[in-house]
């Protein structure tokens, strides 16, 4: 059995400009085809709260779009009874590292999985009111989680160069770009990358009691052995992770303008590319972002990364 995720922009492309009734067609198509191939698709609620942040607002250009894709998305991967949805980074580390669940995350997935269900279904008045705090809510979180990762990159960047003055780092300094990149470039930057995910999870985990405040020295040491394995572990995000910021060091692009801040969750939906999260099942990723298809075949040339026509051709649907 093998399992099947699709990104954002792969459910928008299956859902185009089709009515309900031609989107549904489509979608019991390839299910059926996936059924046939042994193929079960999953559920991302990264996905799932991207498109949810195009609809809490009617007037959104993509409004219309994005809630064709909801109901793409939720179809293709449950019923009118039940879906099967993947965990979030949190979820799968802190239970890959630490051995517990965040039950906060998990009720985030919970409350993100019955809005996915309600506007797939039937997207009246009544569902929007009934859900307008949550979509407000979810709209804030994933232009305060951009705003955030473009802030992180930006204070990484004058890390590396302190004299970096905006965005443009390195002026007139080769040899200090060369060093920046060789750092980059390093097992020692993976680590300390990986570190700030487990630093994450540990804080969550704090929260909830399931975790005990260390000495700044013996958290750091744990952590730090436990970055190694990380690396081997999800080597995928981390990847992209350095791709991005090698990106911003051999220019000068604003990551607060043209959505560019949205590569977190290209980089989040990366620890579900490799073969590493879902069992012994294969794990396909269906995708037409460049980035992510290049970084994850360069990092494993085992994983399955397609383009939404590719998998098209390996279902034998062209």
């Amino acid at each position: 059995m093998e399992k099947v995720i699709f990104d954002t922009n792969a459910y928008r492309y299956l859902a185009g400009n089709k009515t309900n009734k031609q989107l549904s067609k489509k979608i019991q198509k390839l299910k059926d085809r996936e059924n046939k191939n042994g193929i079960e698709s999953l559920l991302s609620p990264i996905v799932a709260k991207e498109l949810l942040a195009h609809v809490s607002n009617k007037k959104d250009p993509s409004y219309s779009k994005c809630l064709r894709a909801i109901k793409a998305q939720y179809y293709h991967s449950g019923n009118d009874k039940t879906f099967t949805m993947i965990p979030t980074p949190e979820l799968l580390i802190s239970k890959s590292f630490f051995y517990e669940e965040i039950s906060s995350k998990t009720e985030t997935n919970n409350a993100i999985g019955q809005m996915i269900f309600h506007f797939a279904k039937s997207p009246t008045d009544y569902v929007y009111r009934k859900f307008q705090k949550n979509l407000n809510e979810n709209t804030k979180h994933v232009k305060e989680s951009e705003d955030l990762f473009a802030f992180e990159l930006q204070s990484f960047l004058k890390k590396l160069d302190p004299n970096c003055v905006g965005w443009k780092a390195f002026n007139n300094d080769p040899k200090g770009r060369k060093k920046a990149l060789t750092y980059l470039r390093s097992n020692e930057c993976s680590k300390e990358i990986a570190m700030a995910y487990l630093y994450i999870v540990h804080a969550l985990l704090i929260e909830e009691g399931k975790r005990k405040q260390q000495n700044d020295k013996v958290l750091y040491d744990e952590l730090y052995e436990m970055s190694s394995k990380f690396i081997k572990v999800f080597p995928e995000p981390i990847a992209l992770y350095k791709l991005v910021i090698e990106n911003l060091i051999n220019s000068d692009f604003n990551l607060f303008e043209n959505s560019r801040s949205n590569f977190v969750w290209d980089i989040h939906l990366m620890f579900n590319v490799g073969q590493n999260t879902i069992g012994k099942s294969k794990t396909i990723f269906v995708t037409s972002d460049k980035a992510i298809i290049e970084t994850a075949l360069k990092t494993n040339t085992k994983n399955l990364v397609f383009t939404f026509e590719e998998y098209m051709e390996y279902l034998g649907l062209k």
